[in-house]
């Protein structure tokens, strides 16, 4: 399903301040110029793939500029651009991109940018948030406003992909969109990885690994009280639901899991000799249970005894 605006049917006087508005609401707050001071053209698409929101973005030549003073807090962005038609420059920490169509540049919304285009354009925008990119963010730097040739290298296999999610609209299923998701953010990560000279990223990104990769998410963050599917689907930039359906293909849930493991790790460590000083209470807080009481139900249900009976069989003999 898309949103589709235009300034087609609004008069000239209107036009400008109509598209500042909305291409500030569709990515980040930004400033608007144009060579002229007549009519204004322009139509804006988006629509969502997954964790992906996609943007195409059809105009009169002009120029947007996020400047220092536009930057506030809040969710890192980093936007991936390709250029359908005519011609643009990215400007970024210093250096300047020039690109013709077919070509793609990354830039980030946290730091000051320029987007120019000097005629009629078509212009798609990939916008992720950074913490669903498993990228260094020296790395992330470097790619900024660097040219990336449709027609060279990777960029032969990732303008084409990323140009046809931006063309079909769906509709998609969930898991379809979740997966074209993935694999965009797959192929992106892979071509950061190679421009820097870090091949050791792509495996990271292959969505086939998927269930290995949760799983050990989930066990390096047991002690965290805030880890939830929520939070474990965003990290892997998937949906709730498909994250749901991994878990109930192994006969399990997400929650079920995580309190399995948390459990597992609570019991060995009552069991340790020379823990008798720590209390229970500690153990369910290290071990992510916010209420010593629920550990307690939990751990006998689990156990057929209480942690008490556990710590004290422990030391005595398992």
């Amino acid at each position: 399903m898309s949103d589709v605006w235009s300034t087609n049917a609004l008069p000239a006087g209107e036009q400008l301040a109509f598209w500042h508005d909305l291409v500030c609401d569709t990515f980040v707050p930004l400033d608007v110029a144009t060579p002229g001071t007549g009519p204004f053209t322009g139509s804006l698409t988006t629509h969502q793939v997954g964790t992906l929101r996609i943007a195409t973005v059809d105009a009169d030549p002009h120029c947007v500029t996020r400047r220092p003073r536009l930057i506030t807090s809040g969710e890192e962005f980093t936007h991936i651009g390709l250029l359908c038609k005519g011609q643009a420059v990215v400007e970024q920490d210093g250096r300047q991109a020039s690109l013709h169509p077919g070509d793609l540049a990354f830039y980030d919304t946290t730091r000051p940018f320029l987007l120019g285009f000097r005629e009629p354009m078509e212009w798609k925008v990939f916008m992720l948030p950074r913490r669903l990119l498993s990228i260094p963010e020296a790395d992330l730097r470097r790619m900024s406003a660097e040219t990336v040739r449709g027609g060279e290298g990777l960029g032969r296999l990732i303008v084409p992909f990323l140009a046809g999610l931006a063309e079909q609209t769906g509709p998609y299923g969930e898991e379809s969109s979740t997966r074209l998701a993935a694999s965009a953010v797959g192929l992106l990560e892979t071509l950061v990885a190679e421009r820097s000279g870090r091949q050791g990223l792509t495996a990271e990104a292959d969505p086939l690994s998927l269930s290995p990769r949760i799983r050990s998410y989930i066990n390096e963050r047991l002690p965290d009280p805030g880890l939830s599917p929520e939070s474990i689907a965003r990290a892997h930039h998937i949906s709730v639901r498909y994250l749901q359906k991994l878990f109930q293909q192994e006969g399990t849930t997400v929650h079920r899991w995580i309190q399995q493991r948390r459990l597992e790790e609570a019991r060995r460590e009552l069991s340790r000799q020379g823990r008798a000083a720590v209390t229970i209470a500690f153990v369910a807080h290290r071990w992510g249970f916010a209420d010593p009481a629920h550990f307690s139900r939990s751990f006998r249900a689990a156990y057929d005894m209480t942690p008490r009976e556990w710590r004290k069989f422990g030391r005595t003999g398992e």
